[in-house]
């Protein structure tokens, strides 16, 4: 008789959790990539922040606005760090938006005519890059996905 009843109760117990138990599988968490980001970081060379703001102005911005133009990118964002972690940690950034992961697929062939266009020739796009090195080395690069979630 005793067996019987707490049996009963457990029965009782599993019928109760049922509603919850089909709410919770009811609407699943759906996610969706819709886009993807390339985030790259940066430490300024002491005081070559006038500098880096002058190439950001006249060199990069135009390029990821043509770079938009042309489908290549969804957007582009500068940042920059308040604070600082450890003597060598980054100060400044920038996230290069995609489309998606295809957007990355022969990246190099359909920008090389907008940074060719930009800078005159191949040399002095390769100049403005090592002059770059000198004024900032990249900390960090990396890709994030931004995430969409639905139920």
């Amino acid at each position: 008789m005793k067996t019987a009843c707490i049996a009963s109760l457990v029965g009782l117990f599993a019928l109760s959790t049922l509603p919850a138990a089909a709410q919770m599988t009811a609407s699943p968490v759906r996610t969706a990539t819709t886009a993807v980001n390339r985030v790259v970081l940066f430490k300024l060379l002491p005081g070559q922040g006038p500098a880096y703001n002058q190439d950001v102005l006249e060199h990069l911005m135009p390029v990821y606005e043509a770079e938009k133009q042309a489908g290549i990118l969804t957007g582009y964002q500068f940042f920059s760090k308040t604070t600082t972690d450890t003597p060598d940690d980054w100060n400044v950034g920038v996230v290069l938006t995609y489309p998606n992961f295809a957007g990355l697929d022969n990246l190099t062939t359909r920008t090389d005519p907008i940074t060719l266009k930009h800078y005159g020739s191949a040399e002095k796009r390769t100049a403005a890059g090592a002059a770059r090195g000198q004024i900032r080395t990249v900390v960090s690069s990396f890709l994030t996905q931004t995430l969409s979630y639905t139920r």
